[in-house]
């Protein structure tokens, strides 16, 4: 009994620091019409593109001093002071890349503020002055978030958030008023950017049931209404030769072992057949965000005959702060690379030391608040708090090299159960499923990368 109780509290522990959900469980069953057009060949246009992700820009009218602000820096590992700053720079850096357009995966606010949404919609125009279109879609901070508030002395005040209208009207030059389609249940649109290639951008956030005062839903999936759309859309694509690629919030397949099990949050609700119904259809290349990770997963269907990649992009604001520029060439390759911004005006000389000691100090602060709630011993604690740090930062860098070895002297037998019941957590974060994570190569005609 003491053990299953041990348990059940560790469950609601992790929970306080990690999201989870259960296993993708629905089947896809591809319609015969589609499967009569899955042969059919289709060819890239050579074209060149940014993404960039999670950017959760922070106007900092909105409050940076006092205790309340404080607070909530003190439970988050990102650089919202920095975000403005951040964006510039990617901005800047990102408007002098050979690139057609820029995509960008979601979560662009703090938590949905139409201030901080209006700001960054005023600087996006700074891409279109450099002869880039961009488009975008939300993040599950960026609507109806009950959280949106100012920050003032030692208190916050609600401020409004936006609606899905309100959205869409924003970034109406980004996206949604270039829409050869939009779907009628989402915030999803269809786009075609460069002739011969269709971008699906898909709303996979559950915004429509955040409440008010409530954090808003970090989980994601395709209503049975967008999943029809997105069926349909692609099928139209197979039907008139468009190559197509698409770009979502949440990932669709697992980025190291287990982390469905831990972090089933940050894939979309049944990811399994969310990737084998975009395969099906002819989808190789698949951009998210969310987990704030530089990372690339990939899934073989149909005996290798088909491959579907899930290309996650790292968050602005957390360390290592990236971004992709991605190009396609006429013969038929995805050419992705990565970019990290170093330095910023408050962080000339420093920033890349500065990024990745607040995020690895953010983590050790937030396990050790944790754990300080379950007992854990400080002995354990000193002992548990760095190992998962290190483990967490190494996957947000991506091409991790080596798997963690837990150490568990002096931690006390319940920090010792701590440890062993995060094994697998900490050894998925410190394992790199192939293919390579931030210089990657892959033949869009046989699915194969290098």
């Amino acid at each position: 009994m003491l053990r299953v109780l041990h348990r059940i509290a560790l469950v609601a522990l992790i929970s306080s620091v990690l999201l989870s959900c259960g296993p993708s469980s629905r089947v896809y069953q591809a319609p015969p019409e589609a499967l009569a057009l899955a042969s059919k060949a289709v060819t890239y246009p050579k074209t060149s593109f940014v993404v960039i992700t999670d950017p959760h820009v922070y106007d900092p009218a909105l409050g940076v001093t006092g205790s309340a602000f404080q607070a909530y820096l003190d439970k988050d590992r990102k650089l919202l002071k920095e975000s403005e700053e951040l964006f510039d720079a990617a901005i800047d850096r990102a408007a002098t890349e050979e690139a057609d357009f820029v995509i960008i995966c979601g979560d662009m606010t703090k938590d949905g503020e139409k201030n901080n949404h209006l700001m960054v919609a005023e600087k996006l125009k700074r891409f279109q002055a450099a002869g880039k279109s961009v488009f975008v879609v939300p993040g599950n901070h960026d609507v109806a978030n009950g959280e949106a508030v100012r920050f003032v002395g030692d208190h916050s005040e609600p401020i409004p958030s936006v609606t899905g209208a309100e959205f869409a009207d924003i970034y109406r030059d980004f996206g949604y008023n270039a829409a050869l389609d939009r779907d009628p249940a989402s915030l999803s649109y269809l786009a075609e950017p460069v002739p011969g290639l269709w971008l699906l951008a898909v709303d996979s956030c559950k915004w429509k049931d955040n409440r008010p005062g409530h954090h808003a839903i970090t989980g994601g999936a395709y209503s049975p209404e967008t999943f029809g759309w997105i069926e349909a859309t692609l099928m139209r694509a197979r039907q008139q030769g468009k190559a197509v690629i698409v770009f979502q919030h949440h990932g669709i397949m697992e980025h190291y072992p287990h982390n469905a099990k831990f972090y089933g949050d940050y894939l979309v609700d049944d990811h399994d057949a969310v990737a084998e119904m975009l395969s099906t259809f002819g989808v190789s290349l698949v951009f998210t965000g969310h987990f704030h990770a530089q990372d690339i997963s990939r899934r073989v269907f149909d005996e290798g005959r088909r491959t579907i990649y899930d290309i996650e992009t790292g968050s602005l604001v957390t360390s290592p702060c990236p971004y992709r520029r991605v190009r396609v060439t006429d013969g038929q390759k995805a050419v992705i690379d990565s970019r990290f911004i170093d330095a910023i005006p408050s962080h000339p000389t420093d920033f890349k030391t500065y990024a990745a000691d607040y995020v690895y100090q953010g983590t050790i602060k937030l396990a050790d608040e944790a754990l300080i709630k379950y007992k854990v011993s400080e002995p354990g604690r000193v002992k548990f708090n760095p190992q998962v740090s290190r483990a967490y930062v190494t996957h947000l860098k991506g091409d991790e090299k080596a798997r963690i070895v837990i150490d568990t002297d002096g931690a006390g037998l319940w920090g010792k159960f701590v440890m062993f019941m995060q094994e697998d957590l900490l050894y998925g974060w410190t394992t790199d499923l192939p293919p390579a994570d931030n210089r990657l190569t892959i033949d869009l005609t046989t699915g194969k990368s290098e």
